[in-house]
């Protein structure tokens, strides 16, 4: 909780002061209430004589002012209200900005790839672990506030019947109150070291309500199949908060003794004394007041219980935060306009992803010449695609350099740099926001440019699927949105292309297409290689694909194999050699003759 408390004035400080300021008055009415209703009890004897004495005067101000509390109680209960729902979403607001700043502000992608920064993501999103909203814990403190302020006037109110009264009542309820925060408490702990099955639960939940997975759900007849791992996930991480439930209820059973003990020690007393005549009927109410009130100083249930759930986002959210501390990919001081003018060159580079003693590049020597185009081609798992996330510092070597021109790229600012690459990975991201956006990402910060954005689309071959589109440019691509529809797997690659040509149009020196195209068939594919080839003419091109009818336009080919280029050359070139590339093009070859590729 208190790393809420700290993010509240951060979120907005002025309705802090106020939420606290509601919260401080609401507190002080609860006294208030029981002193008005001891008096009100203690004049009510002289109500007999009549309005117009000064006992029935006495009791009309008892009654007003009682009223005048508890209607000052029926404003003052909305307003906090209202006060608390606008700073939880104030919160909620700021949280959810500090877990997109700190996964977006990191420049490379190795610590998002890390599984235990993946469990703190699902835990500050409150995924899969029986957490509520943020906002729900503000909203619930004002009022454990009032409560706690509450049992603690409560008590001070019982030292007027003897010093010792209310000891044994704080001392029963402070003490099974702890017992039961602390459950409560170790509950959502063990939740939370519980997130990789959770948050394995939560993508079964998903891949059952989403809607391109419905097909295949229901062909493959996966849904009893999904319905038990969903289960089975879930009870895994959720059925270790069980815990040991006979030493809980011996605990519950001594706090209940305990309470009754403290109870009669107060109560006894108070009644004798009471009986006797030493206590009066106005200081009798207020004490039984008193000794019920306490109870707010123990276990508040449901209100306890929602405030740990929701709080319990807090924390990683700020952990997340803190992300970008850890970044490894570091920016350079040096610019990076109009780079590369004469090459890119891999230098004895080598490359592990954490956890993995195997490294995916072992060594790699790779020249790339600018205004060529290179195409590298290997076994899956050859590294690739690792190739090219070492060239957009996603990440950086753990050996070797990677150098720009003779500078090493870890020199250059970043972002520069980024800005001269237009990359189409093999799993781009299809953004379910209008086809504007998906193509205008390409130039983000560029401002906008219709006329680019249709010529893009013409190049890429996009403009037919675009052309029907029910509101053109501005339709979302996805049928979750009203007006919103979805492309064919080889419209979206397409587009993907198009949004590659975009940066192109703006700038973009270094163009890398990574298995793009799988979804046309072998003639589409070759064809739209050699028109990009033809119009990026004069561009530093790298192609990746399985298809040597495509490769076999580059400059020039390099077969990867163990982290490590072991052959390069010429299409013809290669297969003269008779190596590697000539016996996978023969192999690919006798397929497509045989007709067992489409």
């Amino acid at each position: 909780m208190g790393a809420l408390l700290r993010l509240l004035p951060r979120a907005s400080l002025p309705l802090t002061a106020a939420l606290t300021a509601l919260a401080l008055l609401d507190a002080a009415l609860a006294p208030a209430l029981m002193l008005s209703v001891g008096v009100l009890a203690g004049r009510l004897p002289g109500a007999g004589a009549g309005l117009g004495t000064a006992a029935g005067h006495g009791v009309l101000t008892a009654f007003a002012v009682l009223c005048g509390v508890y209607l000052a109680g029926l404003l003052v209960e909305p307003a906090i209200e209202a006060t608390a729902g606008r700073l939880g979403r104030r919160v909620a607001a700021y949280t959810a900005r500090l877990v997109m700043h700190g996964s977006l502000r990191p420049a490379g992608v190795a610590a998002l790839d890390d599984p235990a920064v993946a469990d703190r993501l699902t835990l500050a999103q409150g995924q899969g672990t029986g957490m509520l909203p943020v906002a729900r814990a503000v909203t619930a403190l004002p009022a454990l506030f009032s409560a706690r302020a509450a049992g603690a006037t409560s008590a001070a109110l019982l030292i007027g019947f003897h010093w010792w009264a209310p000891l044994p009542l704080i001392a029963a309820w402070t003490v099974s109150g702890a017992w039961r925060d602390r459950e409560v408490r170790r509950a959502v702990d063990v939740q939370a070291g519980s997130t990789t099955e959770l948050r394995r639960a939560e993508y079964l939940r998903a891949v059952a309500l989403d809607g391109g997975a419905a097909k295949e759900i229901r062909v493959f007849g996966m849904s009893p199949w999904l319905v038990d791992r969903f289960t089975r996930a879930w009870l895994a991480g959720v059925g270790r908060v069980g815990g040991n439930r006979r030493r809980a209820a011996v605990r519950d059973l001594v706090a209940g003794v305990s309470l009754v003990a403290a109870h009669a020690a107060v109560l006894v007393p108070l009644a004798v004394q009471s009986a006797h005549g030493e206590v009066g009927v106005a200081r009798t109410t207020v004490y039984l007041q008193a000794v019920l009130g306490t109870a707010a100083l123990g276990w508040l249930g449901d209100l306890q219980w929602t405030l740990a759930r929701a709080s319990a986002a807090v924390p990683p959210a700020l952990e997340v935060a803190a992300l970008p501390e850890r970044d490894t990919v570091v920016s350079g001081p040096l610019p990076a306009a109009g780079l590369p003018a004469s090459g890119i060159r891999f230098e004895k580079t080598a490359f592990g992803y954490p956890g993995s003693r195997r490294p995916v590049l072992d060594g790699l020597d790779l020249w790339l010449p600018a205004g060529g185009s290179l195409a590298l081609v290997g076994a899956n798992g050859a590294g690739k695609t690792t190739l090219v996330k070492l060239l957009a510092r996603l990440h950086d070597p753990t050996a070797g350099r990677v150098t720009v021109d003779g500078t090493d790229l870890r020199d250059l600012d970043v972002t520069a740099w980024r800005h001269q690459l237009a990359v189409v990975f093999q799993d781009f991201v299809r953004y379910e926001l209008p086809a504007r956006d998906n193509v205008g990402f390409g130039a983000v910060r560029a401002p906008r440019d219709d006329e680019a954005l249709a010529r893009c689309a013409r190049l890429a071959g996009l403009d037919p699927a675009v052309a029907g589109l029910p509101h053109g440019w501005d339709t979302p691509l996805s049928r979750r949105f009203t007006d919103g529809t979805d492309l064919s797997g080889g419209q979206w690659q397409r587009l993907a292309l198009a949004r590659a040509l975009y940066a192109v149009e703006h700038g973009a020196r270094v163009l890398v297409l990574d298995e793009p195209t799988a979804h046309l068939d072998v003639r589409a594919e070759a064809e739209l290689y050699e028109r990009f080839l033809d119009l990026t003419r004069g561009l530093t091109t790298v192609l990746i694909s399985h298809r040597f009818a495509t490769v076999r336009l580059a400059d020039r080919i390099c077969y990867v194999e163990g982290g490590r280029v072991v052959e390069q050359g010429g299409h013809d070139e290669l297969i003269a050699q008779d190596g590697r590339y000539a016996r996978a093009f023969a192999l690919q070859s006798a397929a497509y003759a045989g007709g067992t590729h489409a």
